[in-house]
């Protein structure tokens, strides 16, 4: 029973808002009543590629938009993931050592 109640609040989960916090992290607060810190690096470095790569700039990465339920990067959506990626992004990561050259 736990199981079903879970994914039918997943189906119906959404991002209400977001602040910038540091760096890749905003802090996100979910329609289900929950706010969750969340690193966008691990999402940046698994899906966006090409053109988008232009929102690893710490100025870009900051003007995302919230609308309809989501956050992405870009008047057209260039960037944007599903809610539940973003809501299951909290998990701890080892620590590693990432240099930028930009």
């Amino acid at each position: 029973m736990r199981g079903r109640k879970q994914k039918i609040e997943q189906k119906d989960l959404a991002v209400a808002s977001a602040k910038y916090v540091q760096n890749f992290t905003i802090a996100v607060d979910f329609t289900n009543g929950k706010t969750k810190l969340i690193d966008f690096i691990p999402l940046f470095h698994k899906h966006v590629k090409g053109n988008n790569l232009k929102y690893f700039l710490p100025q870009k990465f900051q003007k995302f938009i919230v609308k309809n339920g989501n956050i992405y990067w870009g008047k057209n959506e260039d960037v944007i993931f599903p809610v539940e990626d973003i809501y299951q992004q909290n998990k701890k990561r080892e620590k590693e050592e990432i240099l930028y050259i930009l």
